[in-house]
């Protein structure tokens, strides 16, 4: 009978080993949930522990559910990144996953950025990241925001779009994939600024400012950081299949159910800039980018700069 017992309870542990953890990873829709594609659609399982996936279509259900630490692994704008840190909710960055998607277009092109100078300028989002990024690029490039340049700030990407469409805006700041949309109803459209681009000639950065960053929590990684490298691995190749054409590609972007116009996602793809680099390599752009945030609108990354354990060491 103990002897029973004892087969009985080493099964039960055994079991309960080899089940592993539920692993929940959560991701806004949009461009950051293109990187997990592949993911989604086929790697529910790493070392035997379970991985679920959670895209949420409201910027503010994301922020509720990561302010609980619901997510084990998450996505999340850079600058919510800090916030979570200096919030002392123990997130740290793994690294990027979409670098700066914002393009400056217009129906007459325009070559360098001085020639913004007193013209109107359509945008959302005031004081929020976007407009702290377009501000300091113009800053930067010699025209004063509050006194050169006419910025007409709308309620909404949408709003923004329409009133693009109509001809209201002549000039206008856009994220993709609301870019590629405008384009393919206005064939007039042209791109004048890549502002990741622009950003990385003014501020001499390798790879622009982060714009979508992955991180995790510290003791998820303590506890089993083999389990992050494969899950390191297996984003960098879903990301590598994001942009092979193909059916499957079609189908599994398909699944997400995120509003992604499919007719124009090769266009979306090509402007998106989803590229994963591990913190390793991307450390500096986020030391430089931080600062910048803070000493514009300090609030934005929740009022001071994240000490150096926000990075994570995974290697």
């Amino acid at each position: 009978m103990i002897k029973k017992f004892i087969c009985v309870m080493f099964l039960f542990s055994l079991s309960f080993t080899l089940s592993g953890k539920e692993i929940k990873v959560l991701s806004p829709a949009g461009l950051p949930t293109l990187s997990l594609v592949k993911m989604i659609n086929e790697t529910h399982n790493i070392d035997g522990n379970e991985i679920t996936y959670k895209i949420e279509k409201n910027a503010d259900a994301l922020v509720v559910d990561m302010l609980k630490r619901e997510g084990d692994i998450a996505i999340v704008p850079s600058n919510f990144a800090a916030q979570l840190y200096n919030k002392g909710l123990e997130y740290v960055i793994l690294g990027t996953v979409g670098w700066g998607s914002f393009y400056i277009i217009g129906n007459d092109r325009i070559e360098n950025i001085k020639e913004l100078e007193n013209k109107d300028i359509y945008a959302f989002g005031r004081g929020l990241t976007p407009d702290i990024i377009l501000q300091n690029i113009l800053l930067k490039s010699g025209i004063d925001p509050e006194k050169d340049i006419k910025i007409t700030y709308v309620g909404s990407g949408n709003e923004l779009a329409g009133f693009y469409l109509s001809g209201k805006a002549k000039i206008a700041v856009v994220p993709e994939p609301m870019l590629s949309t405008i384009m393919s109803k206005n064939k007039e459209t042209k791109i004048n600024f890549n502002l990741n681009n622009v950003w990385k000639t003014i501020f001499g950065s390798k790879s622009g400012y982060p714009q979508s960053t992955l991180i995790v929590k510290k003791e998820v990684l303590e506890e089993n950081p083999e389990l992050i490298k494969k899950f390191v691995e297996n984003l960098k190749e879903s990301i590598i299949f994001l942009n092979q054409d193909s059916d499957k590609r079609t189908e599994y972007v398909n699944n997400l159910n995120i509003m992604i116009n499919i007719s124009i996602l090769n266009e979306i793809l090509s402007n998106a800039n989803i590229d994963f680099v591990e913190i390793g390599e991307s450390k500096s752009e986020y030391e430089d980018y931080f600062k910048i945030l803070y000493d514009t609108n300090s609030k934005v990354i929740g009022g001071k700069i994240p000490d150096e354990e926000v990075f994570a060491d995974f290697n």
